[in-house]
């Protein structure tokens, strides 16, 4: 108990002296998001660490290889019961050394997946950077978004107070119908709820991200700058079904040198070629010679050169049909590798097609709801004008108010769910930056 308690100061301590210097950091951007997270994961570690373990393995496998070296001493005292004074110490060295000259090609297949295993590991470990920039993404998109939610619900509640405000005024005159007045006031409690409702989603996404990157929960977050990407957006807008065609290729391209799941089955068809390689080696003999030299010593002739021998063995193993399952074994599992790269292939060509309509859409939508937004809010000036003049009914001015919240939610969610398919597209192009997927874009 008492470990673990020192344990808990330790790391009470940690984080008190972490803290201040979190609080001093400029906003949190994204490209600090995902530098953090990459260095706080514990699964980036362990990628870390089976690659080491991988390439220890491809080691000791290029040692198996080697000469098989040995040595073997002995000493020896020879005793006089007679008394003669003959009694004579000795000993012997005996060095050996032997190698498999030839074994049809099954160490050298062996060598090559331990290579092939370490090459894999490594691309493991990528994939597991590209999934945790991923989350990094996922989680700071959701905290803005979040926050932008509570400012719009905020708004929302402003213009039903406003609304309620003038309705009490006009029940109070006998303007305004009770139920008219009470519709108002409850429609009033229903943006309060909701106001509650996009405080704690905010509350929750902030949590999270401070959870993945470390940071302190409130810490402050760099907003982002969508008119940085309007250019961008009137390329997309312009794209016809060609262009998008061309962009998916464009992406494809790259996802076929960078993304690292596709590169994995790859990987994986080569090491069941190998293994197939391996199998079929035991049909042949295996040569193995050996060296060996021996060093005597006596107290009487001093050292002399022992025994030296050369040996050549050939072993053959004789269980063919034995052999024979291992190949179609093998074989077998080629084939399914090989299949699992051409299914990859198609499924990573159709996921790169969804998520490119998907940024195509989500950008066209962002500039249908900044206009429809724009309406909105000239449609709610006028209703509220005309409210207070009492040419317009509540109800219409609760109408005017519903448009505009629905349509500052939807410009909301369409920008971000255009950050969300880049980012999206980016993971599957096997990219830490979404540089070369903009490039794509005439």
């Amino acid at each position: 108990m008492r470990r673990y308690a020192l344990a808990a100061i330790a790391a009470l301590t940690i984080a008190s002296i972490a803290a201040p210097s979190a609080a001093a950091q400029d906003a949190l951007d994204v490209a600090a998001a995902r530098r953090l997270v990459l260095g706080n994961s514990a699964a980036l570690g362990k990628a870390a660490l089976a690659v080491e373990t991988a390439v220890l393995a491809e080691r000791a496998q290029a040692y198996a290889g080697m000469p098989s070296v040995g040595a073997s001493a002995s000493g020896s005292l020879a005793y006089d019961y007679s008394g003669s004074g003959s009694d004579a110490l000795g000993a012997a060295v005996k060095l050996s050394a032997t190698q498999t000259v030839f074994d049809g090609g099954r160490q050298s297949a062996t060598l090559k997946r331990a290579s092939l295993a370490s090459e894999e590991a490594r691309e493991a470990m990528r994939a597991v950077r590209l999934d945790l920039i991923g989350q990094a993404d996922s989680a700071f998109y959701a905290a803005l978004k979040a926050a932008l939610s509570v400012e719009a619900a905020a708004d929302d509640l402003a213009a039903a107070r406003l609304r309620l405000r003038i309705a009490k005024a006009k029940a109070d005159s006998g303007a305004l119908a009770k139920s008219d007045y009470l519709m108002t006031e409850s429609e009033t409690a229903g943006y309060e709820t909701s106001l509650i409702k996009a405080e704690r989603t905010l509350a929750s996404a902030r949590a999270r991200l401070a959870s993945i990157t470390g940071v302190r929960v409130g810490a402050a977050l760099e907003p982002i700058d969508f008119s940085a990407y309007d250019g961008l957006l009137l390329r997309l807008s312009a794209l016809d079904d060609s262009g998008a065609e061309a962009l998916s290729a464009g992406v494809a391209a790259l996802a076929a040198d960078g993304n690292p799941e596709l590169a994995g089955y790859a990987i994986a068809a080569r090491k069941a070629d190998l293994s197939v390689r391996a199998a079929a080696a035991g049909y042949l003999p295996t040569v193995t010679a050996g060296l060996s030299q021996g060093v005597d010593w006596t107290d009487g002739d001093g050292l002399s050169l022992g025994d030296a021998g050369i040996s050549v063995s050939v072993s053959l193993d004789l269980d063919l049909w034995t052999t024979r399952n291992s190949v179609r074994s093998a074989s077998a599992a080629a084939d399914s590798a090989a299949l699992d790269v051409s299914d990859g292939s198609r499924n990573l060509l159709l996921d790169i097609d969804v998520a490119v309509n998907e940024l195509l859409g989500a950008g066209r939508t962002i500039a249908s709801s900044a206009k429809a937004l724009e309406y909105a809010e000239s449609n709610y000036d006028n209703a509220l004008e005309r409210f207070r003049l009492s040419s317009a009914s509540a109800s219409d001015l609760s109408g005017a108010e519903a448009l505009v919240s629905v349509d500052r939610t939807a410009l909301i969610s369409a920008r971000y769910d255009f950050l969300s398919c880049l980012s999206t597209l980016r993971g599957l192009a096997g990219l830490e930056s979404e540089d070369a997927i903009l490039a794509l874009v005439p």
